[in-house]
């Protein structure tokens, strides 16, 4: 007799077999995926698009995911860079980067003691070797102004030279605010500079000195003519002017040669109440923001009626080109000298609580009239160019007989007098 089966049994036990296996495979997959998934997530987060993380509080916020891309590259840094980390110093070159990073020439970030240093022009007084510095077109770091009895005057330093180095810093691409903090130090002590003019480069050792900054120069040019020289705009610019205007004034000045030649700028606000001073009620420049948003900036009915020149050249720049169109625009002044740089935009300083500062373009400036400076520059009323040998030459060094610019704006003004 043939034996039986429980052929119910069998099968039930067969697929019993099948399913088990089947299970550890869906065990398997979910435990490999999880881990997949805490991997991408925690190790590799940029992989995962925007990630929760949890705050002090216990709540969850939406991070963007080129964050969580720096914070994994400064983690893997942390645990095996070789050389070892100074966490200050690359923060310091992350920020720095971060306003590079924008393709603005005039963005970037100034760390506590950089910002010191610059702070102090705007001071009026700076330990260091007596030079205005501004970026030419190719963006490098360009000598536009060097007052005399400095030490850079006395080194030979001149009007156009361009810093390539200080001691081991290049320079190359920098900004001039960049450049001061290695420029500049303490009193006493020396700079070595590498410097690029005419196609040739020299190095120079300098030594540092107090430099007391004097922003406005002054006086009589003829028994009637005035003349008023301005280096540069910054905290007490102003100040000095009104000084200068209310002196020649006492001295029976008739009429005024304003003389910003090689004059690279600096703060607004000085530059538009100088505007003020010698215009009525009017508009003197204004703003148009990233959004088209207008913002101007306005003189008041109390002004000087005193006839004016104004004399400028390829250095006159930024707060320079705004006095500039201002009075141009607004028929106050007639213009004498070479077109101006063209830097028509402004930058806004945000000092940080830990002493640092960052600074980028918001808006740029435009005249009454609608005029555009950016890129362009202004045109004077009459150009008249310097003779080649005195072009890139400090206004102080330009013997009367070759400034013709200068000659000119006398002519000028005796016949707007009636001389």
């Amino acid at each position: 007799m043939e034996p039986q089966y429980d052929n119910r049994y069998y099968n039930n036990s067969n697929r019993n077999s099948k399913a088990a296996v089947w299970t550890i495979v869906v065990v398997a997959i979910l435990i490999i995926t999880n881990l997949i998934t805490f991997l991408v997530c925690t190790r590799l987060p940029y992989f995962a698009g925007a990630a929760k993380v949890e705050t002090e509080g216990g709540e969850t916020s939406t991070t963007d995911p080129k964050v969580e891309k720096l914070l994994f590259l400064i983690s893997e840094l942390k645990d095996d860079f070789y050389f070892g980390l100074d966490e200050d110093y690359m923060w310091e070159q992350i920020y720095k980067g971060l306003m590079a990073g924008t393709g603005d020439r005039y963005a970037e970030y100034l760390t506590a003691e950089e910002y010191k240093e610059y702070s102090q022009t705007l001071e009026g007084s700076y330990s260091g070797i007596g030079i205005q510095m501004s970026n030419n077109e190719d963006g490098n770091i360009q000598i536009v102004g060097v007052f005399t009895d400095t030490p850079a005057f006395e080194a030979g330093l001149q009007v156009g030279d361009v810093i390539v180095r200080a001691d081991d810093e290049s320079l190359l691409g920098q900004s001039a605010t960049y450049a001061v903090s290695f420029i500049r130090g303490p009193e006493g002590t020396s700079v070595n500079l590498e410097i690029q003019r005419d196609g040739m480069t020299f190095t120079v050792d300098i030594v540092r000195s107090r430099i007391e900054m004097v922003y406005v120069e002054s006086r009589m040019l003829t028994d009637d003519i005035g003349y008023i020289y301005i280096s540069e705009f910054e905290t007490n610019t102003y100040e000095q002017f009104a000084a200068a205007m209310k002196d020649l004034e006492a001295q029976g000045m008739k009429g005024l040669v304003l003389d910003i030649r090689k004059n690279p700028g600096g703060l607004v606000n000085e530059a538009v109440q100088i505007a003020d001073d010698l215009l009525p009620r009017c508009q003197v420049i204004y703003t148009v923001n990233a959004k088209g948003e207008r913002s101007s900036y306005d003189s008041d009915e109390y002004f000087t009626d005193i006839p004016v020149t104004l004399l400028v050249d390829g250095f006159s720049a930024s707060s320079s080109e705004i006095l500039t169109v201002s009075l141009k625009d607004n028929g106050r002044v007639t213009v004498i000298g070479t077109v101006t740089y063209g830097k028509g935009i402004v930058q806004v300083l945000m000092p940080l609580a830990d002493g640092s500062m960052y600074k980028y373009t918001y808006a740029e400036y435009f005249g009454p009239s609608g005029t555009k400076i950016h890129e362009v520059g202004i045109t004077p009323d009459i150009v008249v160019e310097l003779p080649e040998e005195y072009q890139n030459v400090d206004i102080h060094m330009i013997p009367f007989e070759y400034d013709l610019q200068l000659q000119k704006a006398i002519e000028y003004m005796e016949e707007e007098i009636g001389q």
